[in-house]
Order: structure tokens, then C-alpha cells, then sequence
């Protein structure tokens, strides 16, 4: 991890209030930069219009600036950002001969895989119009160079060499295990001083996270939907215990009162049971 990188991420958990140079700082040295380090970061990121700083010492994410945060927050959108397929139009995008590693991370990250030399391909099943897709691309890195094609048939052959590249048993191993570390992490956060359950929140939750938003969301026809909904859900609860936590004092023992806990606990049992 890297400063900016932390500072980014704790600003995303106050997206719209920000926080103080305060709380960056003591985010900072608790995970082991110096302020200094954390200072110049900071008038970097705000240098680059990145950050705000909308008073005095207190900054927010400049959310207009910002594709990567938009990109990250709709994993609270869930099973809402895909539409039913068809099961024969896919989105191809072929690109430009040296890909730079921003066009590589923003075609991935939205289940795109190159199947040929410079030929990208996923399902036409997102939640977005044809220009808002390659828009949302652009912005995140992919070259304007890039030919982009919606609503094509592929042979079935080019189809399952995305198939096997997204790998579907390894997506549900995933989603299970993460599932299990957040529900065994909501469990022990009310035993752990405050920072170390903060430093855990903020690991494990980003972790989730990254998960969730850069899921391939394969069509019905070819995954259950039901092993990454679980851990969508489990990660909302976990969300919101993790921001409480942000938001509580580390000079304060407790962390989640264990009523409250067990609480949330009964909710996940009770949506296994049903589910």
C-alpha cells in the first residue's frame, strides 16, 4: 500500500463529509508512514484536483475527478448493474497494439479478457447504454484509439475461451472464503483494540470490496448469481460496522457493543437459512 493509495481509500469512507489532516495523519503512522510522507501525498493528490480541501484542514474526494472512486462505489449497487442477456450479443473492444497498463486494468476490471491479439470480449449484459460502457472505459484508461463493438455474435468456440479465462469455480471459491473471513472477523472485531480493529476493517473490507467491484457479473447462463449475492450482503453489514468503527475515538474501548453484534450475526444465519 502505498500513501496515496491509503489516503484515497480512507477518504472513500467519508465520501461526501471528508475528514481532517488529523485523522489522515494518525490513519498514516498507524500503518506505518510518516507524516511527512502522508503531507506531500496529500498536496499531490490535491495538486492533481484529485482531493479537496473545502476547509480548513479537511479534505474529500472531488467525485466529478475521480473515475476509479465512481468505478469502486458501484459495488453497492449489487446485482443492479447487470440486465438480462440474450445469450448471443457480446462487447468487443480491439485496442491498440501497446495497450498501456491503465487500458489493461480498466478492460479487466470490467470482465473483459483478450481471446486474440488485441481483441477483447465480454457478455452485452451490463446496466450501461453502448456510449456510457465505453465512456466509463476511456475514463478509467482505455485508449480513445480503441474500436468498440456492441451487440456482436461470436462463434461459440471464441465464446467459451472467455468462459474458461473468467474461470467460474474459482469466482465462487472466492466469494466463499472472503464470505467466511468477513463473518469471522465481524465476530472478533468487538474483542480487538480499537486500532486493531480499524487497521482489520480497513484491510479486509478494501479486500471484499475490490472483489465485488471488479466481478466479471457473468451472465445467469453461465453463473449463479447466489455465491457472490451472500457475500454482497455479508460485506454491506461489515461496511457498516467498519465505518462505525472509523467513526469511533481510539482513546474509547469498545468497538461494537455485543448485543448490537449479535445481532447481525442472527441477521446472516437467518439469510443462510432462507437462501
Amino acid at each position: 500500500m502505498k500513501p496515496a493509495t491509503l489516503i484515497l481509500d480512507l477518504l472513500r469512507t467519508y465520501p461526501d463529509k471528508g475528514t481532517s489532516v488529523k485523522t489522515i495523519m494518525s490513519t498514516g503512522l498507524m500503518f506505518g508512514f510518516s507524516e511527512n510522507l502522508m503531507r506531500v501525498s496529500l498536496s499531490r493528490l490535491v495538486a492533481k484536483d484529485v482531493l479537496g480541501n473545502f476547509k480548513r484542514g479537511y479534505y474529500r474526494l472531488n467525485q466529478s475527478t475521480d473515475p476509479i472512486n465512481d468505478f469502486i462505489e458501484r459495488w453497492r449497487l449489487g446485482e443492479k448493474r447487470r440486465r438480462p442477456w440474450s445469450g448471443e450479443e457480446w462487447v468487443c473492444a480491439l485496442t491498440v497494439a501497446s495497450l498501456p497498463d491503465k487500458g489493461r486494468w480498466a478492460l479487466e476490471s470490467n470482465g473483459f479478457k483478450m481471446i486474440e491479439a488485441q481483441l477483447w470480449i465480454r457478455p452485452d449484459n451490463l446496466q450501461f447504454t453502448d456510449h456510457e460502457l465505453e465512456q466509463n472505459l476511456q475514463q478509467l484508461g482505455m485508449p480513445a484509439a480503441t474500436v468498440f463493438m456492441s451487440g456482436t455474435h461470436l462463434a461459440p468456440h471464441i465464446q467459451e475461451r472467455w468462459l474458461h479465462a473468467i474461470d467460474i469455480e474459482a469466482l465462487d471459491r472466492g466469494y466463499e472464503l472472503m464470505r467466511r473471513q468477513l463473518e469471522k472477523s465481524l465476530r472478533r472485531l468487538a474483542c480487538l483494540p480499537i486500532q486493531t480493529a480499524k487497521k482489520e476493517s480497513f484491510h479486509l473490507g478494501g479486500e471484499a470490496i475490490l472483489i465485488l467491484a471488479k466481478d466479471p457479473l457473468a451472465p445467469d447462463q453461465y453463473q449463479s448469481a447466489a455465491n457472490r449475492q451472500r457475500l454482497f450482503e455479508v460485506m454491506n453489514h461489515y461496511d457498516r460496522e467498519g465505518r462505525r468503527i472509523w467513526a469511533t475515538r481510539s482513546d474509547t474501548p469498545a468497538v461494537i457493543p455485543t448485543r448490537r453484534l449479535e445481532a447481525i450475526q442472527d441477521q446472516i444465519r437467518l439469510h443462510h437459512r432462507t437462501h
